[in-house]
This record gives C-alpha cells, structure tokens and sequence, in this order.
C-alpha cells in the first residue's frame, strides 16, 4: 500500500488498513492449524473455522484501498513516476524479502530435522521469484504489480466514468469474474462464454475508488448490507456443515474473488467508510499521528508478520497450544506488534526505509 499523499488523510481508509492488516495476521495465524486441528483438536477447528471463514475480505480490500487512491484523477501520478518510483520499490521489496524468506526456509527446515540444507535451496530463489511463487503470502505482490502497471488506463475511465458505468461494470465483474468461474470450478458445468478479463483483481481496484467516490443510496445499502451478512454466515455455516459431512475442512467456498468474498469484502468496505465518516467523534482522529503512522506500516508489516509465524512454528506455539478463542487474538496481537516493531525500526534506516516496505 502507498502512502496517501493527501492534505488530509482519508480516516475511514486508514482505520481500514490497520484493520485489514490485521485481519490478515488472524487469517494467517488461524489457516496454520485449520486443517490438521479437524482431527487432533474438533473443538479448535471449530472456533478457528470462524475466523476463516469470515477474514477472506481482507486481501480483497487491500486492493481495494489501492484502487482508492491510484485511480482517483485528483491523485497526482504519471506512467514516469509509475516506472521510476512505484513500481521499482514494489520490485524491490518483492525481491528482498523473497531472497529473505528463502534463505530462512531451509534453515528452519534444517533446524526442525525436516531436511538438510543443500545447494538447490538457494538455487530455487531466483526461479521461484520469476515463476510467481517465492513465498506464499508474496503472492499479493504480483497482481498488485499488475494492477499498477493497468494503472494509466484505468484511470481513463475513473476519470470520465458516471456511477451507471461503474455499476455496469462491477455487475459485469460480480458475474463473468466471480459467479460463472465459480460455476465452473464447483460443479463442472462450463461456461464457454466469458470475459476473461475480468477474472482478474482489476474489479476490485476499480470497486475500491468507486466505493469511495460514490455513496449509495439507502435502497443500495440495504441491498450490500444484506448481502454481505448473508455471505459471512452463509460461508461460515456451508463450510462447517461441508467440513463436518465430509470429514475434513472445505476450501471451495474461499476463493478471493469468489461471490461470498466479493460480497463481504464490498460491505467490509461500505460499512467501514459509512461507520466514520458518519460519526463526528471518530472525525476528530483525522491526521491523527497514531492511526497515521499503524497504516503507512501496512504493506510493510504484511510483508514482515510471517517471520514471526516462523518463529511460532519452530517454538511449536500456535492455536492449539491453549484455547483457540484466547490463543488466536494474544498470538495475533503479539505477531502485529513484532511486525510492527521490525518496520517501524526499518523506516529508520536510509535507503531500506523507501525501498523494502
């Protein structure tokens, strides 16, 4: 995430990030037990199936929140600032911390007796960085970069575009990116007539600055309102439900651009921004340095948390270690502000603080 260059900061998208943030760690430190707890630990899975089942927004919402920013047309930005600052830092940071990880992997492996260290663990950075797959959270590094680079273009319409246009095309996204492939993966049935260009997390990019330039009408609301509750407690009880018939956790109700994903995380969105830009207590906090500096430490802290999931696994800690409904909150916390910590030192240091976080 970039940092907003605005005059005045935009409240209800920096609470979001800190929020999203940390959404994520839960998500992160949850999905670790989620499929061996089904049948060392029932009651575990249960509770941690909760938090999986209703935190597969938040990377959704992070793109949203560069879309916010990125294609608002009073957003000062150029296809040169593009390729000589933007793009280079993301490049940059994906590379540091793909090389970081990957020289980390083996040696835990090495220490937890798993396998031994040899030549080809290193030898696999450069490849795997290429291929998309270095780590398995810096997945999100490559579709933003995408989404960058479409940046200019997309722009055009952002800048020219009427809230019917964009209304058309989020129901062109919601149904040839996210319903008919949907379809398609859970019961076969093949849809030879797509948009495959929709497939993509430009819809979300574009949802972001229309969720942010647009309010919508009372009628709207309660439309999204419903359902996005709908999709967490339909995706909750289905996934249990599935989970328990056939044995084992189900995950083909968590795709990110599924309809239920899609659904929560454009209320998430919505109900966030409506939430504090209505209440003139929480408008008090604009500027405010705290909230300011938790979300410019976003991207940084998401690239940074799984270090510390590491550091878990290898002192074997994790959800099961005591109960879930206590240890997934406190290992949560601990992760964000270890995470927090590391970047906030990072931003301290020349050069690493505008080129890795």
């Amino acid at each position: 995430m970039i940092e907003n260059k605005y005059k005045d900061r935009i409240l209800f998208a920096d609470i979001l990030r800190v929020f999203t943030i940390f959404a994520i760690i839960v998500f992160h430190i949850t999905t670790n037990r989620w499929f061996t707890s089904f049948q060392e630990n029932p009651a575990e899975w249960h509770t941690i199936n909760i938090f999986v089942a209703c935190l597969r927004w938040c990377v959704p919402v992070f793109f949203m929140l560069s879309g916010m920013i990125f294609l608002d047309p009073t957003y000062h930005t150029t296809i040169k600032k593009l390729y000589s600052k933007t793009i280079p830092r993301i490049l940059c940071a994906l590379i540091f911390w793909s090389i970081a990880y990957r020289l980390l992997s083996p040696l835990v492996a090495s220490f937890l007796d798993i396998k031994p260290i040899t030549g080809d663990d290193f030898h696999r950075i450069y490849e795997e960085i290429f291929l998309g797959t270095p780590w398995h959270h810096l997945w999100f590094i490559y579709p933003l970069l995408a989404m960058y680079i479409l940046t200019p273009l997309l722009r055009i319409f952002t800048a020219n575009a009427k809230k019917e246009h964009y209304i058309y095309f989020l129901i062109l996204y919601f149904i040839f990116g996210s319903v008919i492939p949907t379809i398609d993966a859970r019961f076969q049935i093949h849809i030879s007539f797509n948009i495959s260009e929709l497939f993509s997390y430009t819809g979300y990019f574009i949802a972001g600055y229309f969720f942010y330039k647009f309010d919508l009408t009372k009628r709207e609301k309660i439309v999204l309102y419903t359902l996005g509750i709908a999709s967490f407690v339909g995706t909750y009880a289905v996934s249990t439900i599935v989970g328990v018939t056939n044995g084992g956790p189900a995950t083909q109700f968590f795709d990110r651009t599924g309809p239920n994903t899609m659904l929560s995380a454009f209320f998430i969105f919505v109900f966030v921004k409506d939430l504090v830009n209505n209440s003139p207590k929480l408008l008090k906090y604009t500027n405010n340095k705290y909230i300011t500096t938790l979300a410019n430490c976003g991207l940084g802290i998401y690239l940074v948390h799984d270090f510390f999931n590491i550091i878990l696994n290898i002192l074997n800690i994790n959800t099961g270690t005591f109960p879930a409904i206590l240890s997934v909150p406190v290992l949560s916390i601990l992760v964000y502000m270890a995470s927090l910590g590391v970047v906030l030192i990072i931003k301290k240091i020349p050069v690493l603080n505008k080129w890795i976080i």
